[in-house]
């Protein structure tokens, strides 16, 4: 065995160790999806999750404690794409209240929804680099789980997926783009929000443009 495959199998090992430490119900027949494997579309989505979660392509995995858990619901109305997790979850805990708060005000349910990050280890900053590396566990993200449409939370992630620069207010905000003929849209992050509660009125209009979408395509 060479060196590099020695290396894989030990960090492998390492997160595996960490999350039954940590009760990581990754490698579980997690309650959270509601849904029994037998269904082989939904089967695919878990045993994807958990290849992802031992991934170690970059030196980012070094520093990952406990795989941030996305959100998979399969055939999603949504398809949330944060920039990077905030720490050992994708959201931290008042990112993730103002987050379901959006959510609930475009009359949608944590069932209705799938969330994950483009990068997928907690990292200081975003950096294309890392987004490169990681981009793929993404487009397999879209093609295990087939979402309506996508919203692109932030600045960094709006501009990677969509090659384009510029603000988000002149650039990427109030309009409809499309990935893979997907639609999507983007608005600010909940850690923007965060930062800056001024942003409260912006992000409640990009809410609204994507409501009005979806309600056009559930009349049809």
């Amino acid at each position: 065995m060479d060196d590099n495959m020695t290396l894989e199998c030990f960090l492998s090992l390492l997160d595996r160790a960490e999350a039954v430490m940590e009760e990581d119900n990754l490698f579980e027949n997690n309650i959270e999806f509601e849904y029994s494997v037998k269904d082989k579309e939904k089967e695919a989505v878990v045993e994807y999750s958990e290849d992802i979660s031992s991934c170690h392509k970059c030196q980012a995995c070094l520093d990952r404690t406990i795989f941030a858990e996305p959100i998979l619901n399969p055939n999603p109305k949504i398809l949330f794409v944060s920039p990077m997790p905030e720490g050992t979850t994708i959201f931290s805990s008042l990112s993730n209240s103002y987050f379901y708060k959006w959510i609930s005000a475009i009359n949608l349910t944590r069932r209705d929804i799938a969330l994950t990050s483009l990068i997928k280890c907690p990292v200081k900053s975003f950096s294309k680099e890392t987004a490169d590396i990681c981009k793929d566990h993404l487009r397999s993200e879209m093609i295990n789980l087939k979402p309506k449409t996508m919203v692109l939370l932030g600045q960094d992630v709006s501009s990677y997926m969509l090659r384009r620069s510029g603000d988000m207010d002149s650039v990427f905000r109030k309009r409809k783009f499309s990935v893979n003929s997907t639609p999507v849209f983007c608005t600010y992050s909940p850690l923007d929000l965060v930062n800056n509660r001024a942003l409260r009125g912006p992000i409640w209009e990009d809410l609204q443009f994507i409501a009005s979408f979806l309600e056009l395509g559930e009349k049809k």
